[in-house]
């Protein structure tokens, strides 16, 4: 008796760590369609908006076009404005990239 209650025990616990290490976003909401268009030397890029990145000086984004991660320099009021259509996300930017953290190098 003690051996299979032990044995369900194990079971639960690596049944539990596998649901936790799925996705909990729902990969077919519109959200992650939606793109941004930045501009790197007179050339236009389209961006995933949720996997944006925002540093002090620079934005950083996936493109599905390109498959990689492509940084754009930008000026402070460019990173507010990109800050505040970040903000309206009903997700958090950051655990966005973690899907494309494989890209990212």
């Amino acid at each position: 008796m003690m051996f299979l209650v032990t044995f369900l025990i194990i079971v639960l616990i690596m049944y539990s760590l596998q649901l936790s290490n799925k996705s909990v976003f729902d990969e077919n909401d519109p959200i992650f369609k939606e793109t941004i268009i930045l501009k790197n030397q007179e050339k236009a890029y389209s961006i995933l908006l949720h996997s944006v990145k925002l540093n002090a000086r620079s934005i950083i984004g996936y493109s599905g076009k390109f498959d990689s991660m492509m940084t754009f320099p930008s000026l402070t009021e460019e990173i507010n404005v990109m800050q505040n259509k970040l903000n309206n996300l009903p997700y958090k930017a950051q655990d966005c990239n973690v899907c494309h953290q494989d890209k990212w190098k």
